[in-house]
C-alpha cells in the first residue's frame, strides 16, 4: 500500500484549511462517457414499461424529460471550473449539477401540467402545488380504474414524469456524483421491477437483456479492465435480483373499496357487480330528491357489445363540446310520445366510479366538479380524471310515458345502424335461442315478444339469488353463463338482464344491457318540498332496455323481486295487451313452472362479533406489514453502522494479535477521521495528516498518535531488518493497537455530538470504500 492510497477523505470543519490538488482534467471525458451509458440505460430501461402503458408517446416524453435533466447536469459539470484552490469547491461542483437538475425537474412538470398556475408559465406558485396534489390524486384514482395496458393520460403522465424524474437525478447523483456508477443498478432495478410486481406474466424478457448489456456498459465506461469478473457478478445480480423480487413480494391485488360502491375494473363494470352485491355491509350510496316526486332507477352506462363471453360497453368518445351543461336527445323518440320533465338532486356519498348516476334520458347537469363528459351514443356521463364520490349536482331528464299502442305499432321495425344491437356470436347454446323461440317467438311485434321475455322471468320458476355458485364462473353474463342461468333458474339482475336481452337479440329486437342503480327508498321526510330517496350499495342492479322506433330506448324489468316494472309492460294496466306466442312449443326438460313465494335472497348479515373479528384481522394483516416494511428499512439504514463496526473490530483484533502491520491501523484511524468530517488531503504524509489529527483533537496528549505515526513511517519508509540494524524500537501491536483505540476515542470526544452520531449511523468511509474497492473514483 503506497501513501497516497492512505488519504482521500470528504471535506471537515476540523483542522486548518488546507490545499488540495485540483483533479485532473480527464474526469471531464469520464463524466461525458458515463451520463451518456447511464441515458442509454434508462431509455432502454423505460421501454420495459410498454406492457402495462398504451401506445409510445409516454415513451418519447418520458425520453426527453430523462434527457433534459442528464444533459442539464452535464452542462453545468462542463462549464463550472475544475480548477479550484478554495476549501470545499470540489464539493461545490460535484453538488451543484444534482441540484440544478432538481430545479430543472420542477420547472419542467410545471411549465408541461400547470403552466397557467405559475409565473411567467415557469415558475411554481401555491396554486401550482395545490395542482400538482389534485394530479397525483387524479392518476391514483386512474390508475385503480384502468385495466392493461393503461391509457397514459394526464394524470398519469404527471406522475410518470415526477417518478421517472426523481430515479434519473438519483441515479446521476450515485454515478457521477458519489461516483459509483455500479449502485446505479438501483434506480434501473425499480424501473424494470414495475411491470414484474404489477404482473410477472406481463414482463418483457427483452428489455431486461438490454437493460442488462447497458449496465454493463455503463460499469466499464469509467472502469478498469481488470473489473470484469465484478462487473458480470453485478450485472448478474441486478438481474437476478429483478425477475426473483416479484416471486418474494406480496401479490399486487385490485383495491378493494370497504367504504364505498364502486367498479374496480374501470372498464366493465359487470367484472365487480356481483361482489357489491354481495357486500355484507350495507352502506348509503347517494340520496337525490325529485320535483315530481318519481322515483327514479338511475343509470350509470349501458353495455352493447355482446361477444358472446360477455358484455361490454363501446369505447367511451370524449369531445371537449360534450359538457353535461348541454346533453343531446336520445335516439329515436318522437314528438308524439307523452314526456315529462323531472328535476332531481343528488349527493353522492360513496361511490368510487366514473360514470355519473343519473336518469335516462337526462338532458343537462350542472354543478359538477372537475371534467365530465357524455358520450354521443349511450348518453352516459363519464369523468377522465376522478369518480362520482362527493359529488353534488343537479339532472334534468325526460320521463318517457310511451302508450302500449305506440310500442305496438313500432311492429319490428329495426332502423338503419342498428345491426350492432342484434349482434350475436355465431356459436351460442342452443338452449338460449330455442328458449326465446318457445316463449316468444311467434308474437307479431317486438313489444309483445318483449311482453312475453319479461313475463317469462317474473312469473315462471325463476329466483332471485346473490349466492350463485361463483366458484364455477357463474359471475358473468356470457353465453355459457345465460345457459346455466336458464337451466339452474337462479341467479341475480345481470343474468335476468343478459339472459334477456341476447333472447331479444335472437328474436330480432335490438337490446343493451343497463347497470346502475334502484330508485331506493323513499325518505319520510322532504328535502325543500321535495321528495326524497336514499340508495344503498344493495340497489346495484342491472336492467335490459330495447329499442323501439319512435320510443327509443326503454327499460324492461325481469329481475324477479327486485325493481318495479314500468307501466308500459305490467301486465296490470289496463291497456296493455296479453301477447299470445303462436310459436309450435320445443320440446323441453325443464320442470314446470311453478311460482316462488320465496322473498329474494340477500347475503346474511354480519353480527357484530364477526364484523369486529373481521376488522381486527384485517387491521392486524395490515399491522405486520408495516412493521415487516419498517423492519426492512431500518435494516437497510444501518447496514452501514454495522459494516463500519464489524470493519473496525476486524482491523484492531488484527492489529492486536500481530497479524495486521501500523498500516492497518493507520487505515482505521484515517477512516475514523473521514467519518467525523475531518479533511486529509491526498498529498499529506504520515506527519501531515497526524499534524491534522492533532488539531482535530485539540489538547489531549499526543503521544498515541505519534507513536503510530512512527511506526507507520518505519514500515513506509525502511524494512524492519534495518531498522532493528539502527537500534530503533519496534512498537509492540498490543501497544499499538491501545493507541489506535486511544487516537478514535481521541476523535469521537473532540467531535460534537451530531457528528459523533452522523458517523455512526452514517459512515462515510464505507462508501468511500466501495468507491476504490471497484476502482470508479477520479
Amino acid at each position: 500500500m503506497t501513501l497516497p492510497d492512505l488519504a482521500t477523505r470528504p471535506a471537515s470543519e476540523f483542522g486548518r484549511p488546507q490545499t488540495r490538488t485540483a483533479p485532473s482534467r480527464t474526469g471531464r471525458p469520464s463524466e461525458l462517457r458515463t451520463t451518456g451509458a447511464l441515458l442509454l440505460a434508462l431509455l432502454v430501461t423505460l421501454a420495459g414499461l410498454h406492457v402495462i402503458l398504451d401506445g409510445v408517446a409516454w415513451w418519447f416524453e418520458l425520453a426527453f424529460l430523462s434527457t433534459l435533466l442528464l444533459g442539464s447536469a452535464a452542462i453545468v459539470r462542463r462549464i463550472v471550473p475544475v480548477r479550484f484552490d478554495a476549501v470545499g469547491a470540489i464539493a461545490f461542483r460535484r453538488l451543484l449539477p444534482p441540484v440544478v437538475s432538481a430545479i430543472v425537474l420542477v420547472l419542467a412538470v410545471t411549465v408541461i401540467f400547470v403552466p397557467s398556475t405559475a409565473v411567467f408559465g415557469l415558475i411554481p406558485t401555491t396554486q401550482s402545488w395545490d395542482a400538482f396534489q389534485q394530479l397525483v390524486e387524479a392518476a391514483n384514482f386512474s390508475i385503480a380504474r384502468q385495466s392493461l395496458p393503461a391509457t397514459a393520460i394526464t394524470p398519469i403522465m404527471f406522475l410518470l414524469c415526477l417518478g421517472v424524474g426523481a430515479l434519473s437525478l438519483l441515479a446521476d447523483l450515485l454515478v457521477n456524483t458519489l461516483r459509483s456508477p455500479a449502485l446505479a443498478g438501483i434506480p434501473l432495478l425499480v424501473l424494470l421491477a414495475v411491470p414484474s410486481v404489477i404482473s410477472i406474466d406481463v414482463t418483457d424478457p427483452i428489455v431486461f437483456v438490454l437493460a442488462v448489456l447497458c449496465y454493463l456498459l455503463l460499469l466499464r465506461a469509467n472502469a478498469s479492465g481488470r473489473r470484469t469478473g465484478l462487473t458480470l457478478a453485478l450485472s448478474a445480480m441486478v438481474l437476478v435480483g429483478t425477475l426473483v423480487a416479484p416471486l418474494l413480494l406480496p401479490e399486487v391485488r385490485p383495491a378493494q373499496n370497504t367504504n364505498g360502491t364502486g367498479f374496480s375494473s374501470g372498464v366493465n363494470p359487470v367484472l365487480s357487480l356481483g361482489q357489491n352485491l354481495r357486500q355484507d355491509v350495507e352502506h348509503t350510496v347517494l340520496g337525490y330528491s325529485s320535483d315530481s316526486g318519481t322515483a327514479q332507477y338511475l343509470r350509470l352506462l349501458s353495455l352493447q357489445n355482446f361477444s358472446g363471453s360477455n358484455w361490454a360497453p363501446d369505447t367511451f368518445r370524449q369531445r371537449s363540446a360534450n359538457t353535461p351543461a348541454a346533453i343531446g336527445a336520445p335516439p329515436g323518440l318522437s314528438a308524439e310520445v307523452a314526456t315529462k320533465e323531472d328535476q332531481i338532486f343528488v349527493t353522492v356519498d360513496g361511490l368510487t366510479s366514473p360514470w355519473l348516476p343519473l336518469p335516462y334520458p337526462t338532458s343537462r347537469v350542472g354543478g359538477l366538479e372537475g371534467d365530465w363528459y357524455w358520450d354521443s351514443d349511450g348518453l352516459a356521463v363519464k369523468s377522465p380524471n376522478r369518480d362520482a364520490s362527493n359529488e353534488t349536482y343537479r339532472a334534468t331528464s325526460l320521463i318517457i310515458q310511451p302508450t302500449p299502442a305506440q310500442l305496438t305499432s313500432a311492429g319490428t321495425t329495426v332502423p338503419t345502424g342498428f345491426d350492432r344491437f342484434l349482434a350475436l356470436p355465431p356459436a351460442m347454446p342452443k338452449i338460449i335461442s330455442q328458449t326465446a323461440t318457445r316463449v316468444a317467438g311467434g308474437a307479431t311485434s317486438n313489444y309483445e315478444k318483449a311482453l312475453l321475455l319479461q313475463g317469462f322471468f317474473r312469473n315462471g320458476s325463476f329466483q332471485y339469488s346473490e349466492t350463485a355458485p361463483v366458484d364455477k364462473g357463474y359471475d358473468g353474463t356470457g353465453m355459457t353463463v345465460i345457459a346455466a342461468f336458464l337451466a339452474a333458474k337462479a341467479g341475480y339482475c345481470i343474468h335476468f338482464a343478459s339472459a334477456m336481452a341476447v333472447m331479444a337479440r335472437s328474436l330480432g329486437i335490438p337490446s343493451r344491457v343497463a347497470v346502475g342503480f334502484l330508485p331506493g327508498i323513499q325518505l319520510p321526510e322532504q328535502i325543500d318540498g321535495r321528495t326524497a330517496f336514499t340508495v344503498t350499495s344493495h340497489d346495484l342492479h342491472a336492467w335490459p332496455e330495447l329499442y323501439f322506433e319512435g320510443i327509443g330506448w326503454t327499460r324492461f324489468e325481469p329481475t324477479v323481486g327486485r325493481g318495479t316494472v314500468p307501466a308500459y309492460a305490467d301486465a296490470a294496466s289496463p291497456d296493455v295487451p296479453t301477447p299470445v306466442n303462436t310459436a309450435a312449443p320445443l320440446p323441453s326438460s325443464s320442470t314446470t313452472a311453478r311460482p316462488s313465494a320465496s322473498p329474494p335472497s340477500r347475503a346474511p348479515e354480519l353480527t357484530t362479533s364477526d364484523a369486529a373479528g373481521a376488522g381486527r384481522a384485517t387491521s392486524a394483516s395490515n399491522w405486520i406489514w408495516l412493521v415487516v416494511a419498517l423492519l426492512v428499512a431500518a435494516m437497510l439504514a444501518l447496514a452501514p453502522a454495522v459494516i463500519r463496526v464489524l470493519l473496525r473490530r476486524r482491523r484492531l483484533r488484527a492489529v492486536a494479535r500481530g497479524e495486521a502491520t501500523a498500516l492497518m491501523a493507520w487505515r482505521e484511524v484515517l477512516d475514523t477521521a473521514a467519518d467525523l468530517g475531518i479533511e486529509v488531503p491526498d498529498t499529506a504524509t504520515p506527519r501531515d495528516a497526524a499534524h491534522l489529527i492533532v488539531g482535530a483533537i485539540g489538547g489531549a496528549e499526543r503521544g498515541s498518535i505519534d507513536r503510530l505515526r512512527a511506526a507507520v513511517e518505519r514500515e513506509s519508509y525502511g524494512s524492519a531488518v534495518g531498522s532493528a540494524r539502527r537500534g530503533l524500537l519496534i512498537t509492540s501491536s498490543v501497544s499499538l493497537a491501545a493507541d489506535t483505540r486511544q487516537i478514535i476515542v481521541d476523535l469521537r470526544a473532540a467531535a460534537d455530538r451530531p457528528y459523533r452520531l452522523r458517523s455512526t449511523l452514517f459512515p462515510s468511509s464505507v462508501w468511500s470504500g466501495m468507491r476504490s474497492r471497484l476502482r470508479l473514483d477520479d
